[in-house]
């Protein structure tokens, strides 16, 4: 423990830095922040084949106390929103760079690809 608080629950900016509860609030409640990423690709022969690929912020450590902290997932789900896989990372350059290769591993998946950018990152 540092600081009274487990390292697991520790909160950390974009960046990395350690910060209070009270400024991970503040960032969270900041539109667009938490946003790394979000993209679909969509199947124009089939329809019914969608994978959302979705990159966030979390703010606190998803790992088994890892050091550095996962503050960062990149998650792919498919037209029922049912997970099919997920990542987490330590920084937003990992985070977008997994992001980037769910894209393309989901366009290689479909037969005729489209691919949207839903959202940007607000920083």
């Amino acid at each position: 423990m540092t600081d009274g608080v487990e390292p697991s629950r520790r909160w950390y900016d974009r960046d990395g830095r350690p910060i209070p509860p009270e400024e991970a609030e503040r960032l969270l409640g900041r539109p667009g922040y938490d946003r790394i990423r979000a993209t679909t690709v969509m199947d124009m022969a089939d329809l019914d084949w969608i994978r959302d690929i979705s990159t966030v912020w979390v703010g606190v450590d998803l790992g088994e106390v890892a050091e550095p902290p996962l503050i960062f997932e990149t998650a792919v789900f498919d037209r029922d929103h049912t997970t099919l896989r997920h990542r987490r990372y330590a920084t937003e350059a990992q985070a977008s760079e997994a992001h980037e290769a769910f894209v393309v591993a989901a366009c290689e998946e479909a037969n005729d690809p489209v691919v949207l950018e839903t959202t940007d990152s607000v920083t």
